[in-house]
């Protein structure tokens, strides 16, 4: 059953991977990448099975509870279809085997604890779209594992209640291997939020990982398991058959971007002023215009009796909306109210303009920032403005005002601007 699901998963990734990168390709979407770190931390069940085990041990295998502890960086790509998360795993594998009753003992336990550091490779499948708050995928990893202690004991209790009988020594030089072969595969969902302009996450996962080598060692196939008190001297310690460990993850996991640490986020400036000789009367005067101004900029000039028709107004950092949402989030509203204010004293007509950065595709980046010019236009009308005094447009990410090859200039560009119309709106 357990070698079903892992191989329909499989299957079911692939034939996504195959479909989705032809889909990609057609679409020419390829996304810039970050790389993140984070963690996963939870429980584990472990199971362990034998082949070969001998023919007079009557006993019933039991699972072992255990903890998992992961730490690793994460990279998407292709529009955030994809990503590779490279990880060192902390684990511990085995289980026992109870109720043993053979020529030698009776009412036994042969227990297996090994600790090992794991190191897996996961190739992981996004599934919807990677601008929602919540976001599952799928994911197949090698694991190559290295064990670092552990115990291996077969007790019994005796009539005279003296302890047990132990056999503990160090994984790597008894009876385990000191290596690891497994394949894993697993399901989550994510959670996405922004810290200081940043994209984290934090979700949760199950991962199924199946062995797939022999955990027995050479010293423990040849027997040499002697002068460890008489319950096993009574019996030729020789084993044909091999034994394997599984187990059960579920994990609960935190990530944030590198980025976030390499500095202190600053507010992004307007580009350059591009400098426009105007001549007048044969006399040439160098006239400063800009792309876009800063609602304060555009109250001086007013205060100063100068003409702002024709001008914008970019509101960077200043209108925040919920994750993928056209959702005003409340900081906004007191510059949007202050907005308001200026507009009921002049009159204006305004066309508000919604755009994004590159990320995401773009029917969705465009639907996005209609959806949003059309929340701030809900809003000003709320306030008192003439709704015949407003048009809204969504452009999604076709007018950068810089290039998205950073996060401040994608800042930038997710940006909601407010142009001063040189003539009255026709609604």
């Amino acid at each position: 059953m357990i070698k079903r699901f892992v191989l329909a998963l499989s299957a079911l990734f692939l034939a996504l991977n195959l479909s989705a990168q032809e889909t990609a390709v057609e679409n020419n979407e390829v996304e810039p990448s970050v790389w993140s770190v984070g963690f996963f931390i939870g429980p584990r069940i472990n199971f362990m099975n034998f082949t070969n085990l001998s023919s007079d041990v009557d006993g019933s295998k039991s699972v072992r509870g255990g903890s998992t502890f992961w730490l690793f960086a994460y990279r998407e790509f292709k529009d955030g279809k994809y990503g590779i998360r490279p990880q060192i795993s902390f684990c511990n594998r085995g289980a026992k085997i109870t109720g043993i009753n053979s020529k030698y003992w009776e009412n036994a336990e042969y227990s297996v604890k090994a600790k090992y550091i794991d190191l897996r490779l996961p190739l992981i499948m996004n599934f919807g779209d990677n601008l929602k708050p919540l976001q599952p995928y799928i994911y197949l990893t090698p694991i190559f594992g290295s064990a670092t202690g552990g115990e291996i004991s077969l007790e019994e209790k005796l009539d005279f209640d003296e302890d047990p009988q132990y056999i503990s020594m160090e994984a790597s030089k008894s009876n385990l291997s000191a290596w690891y072969l497994g394949l894993g595969a697993g399901v989550g969902l994510k959670y996405k939020f922004q810290v200081l302009g940043e994209n984290c996450y934090a979700g949760a996962e199950l991962m199924f990982d199946y062995g797939i080598s022999n955990t027995y060692s050479k010293k423990e196939k040849d027997g040499d398991i002697t002068d460890v008190g008489y319950l096993v001297n009574y019996t030729n310690y020789k084993i044909s058959g091999k034994r394997k460990f599984s187990g059960l993850e579920i994990a609960f996991t935190a990530c944030v971007p590198i980025s976030l640490f390499k500095h202190k986020r600053q507010k992004p400036e307007l580009p350059p002023i591009v400098e426009q000789p105007v001549i007048e009367e044969d006399t040439a005067v160098v006239v400063e215009e800009k792309p876009c101004y800063e609602l304060d900029e555009i109250i001086t000039l007013i205060s100063n009796g100068e003409n702002v028709k024709g001008k914008t107004i970019c509101a960077i950092n200043t209108i925040n909306f919920d994750f993928g949402s056209a959702k005003i989030k409340p900081e906004s509203y007191d510059y949007l109210d202050k907005l308001a204010k200026i507009l009921k004293q002049t009159g204006a007509n305004i066309k508000v303009n919604g755009h994004t950065d590159n990320k995401g595709k773009d029917t969705y980046n465009l639907k996005l920032s209609q959806d949003r010019a059309k929340s701030v236009v809900e809003y000003l009308v709320k306030q008192g403005i003439e709704k015949e005094k407003l048009t809204s447009e969504g452009f999604g990410f076709h007018r950068p005002l810089t290039d998205n090859d950073t996060e401040e200039h994608r800042a930038m560009n997710r940006r909601v601007e407010f142009e001063i119309l040189e003539e009255e709106n026709n609604n």
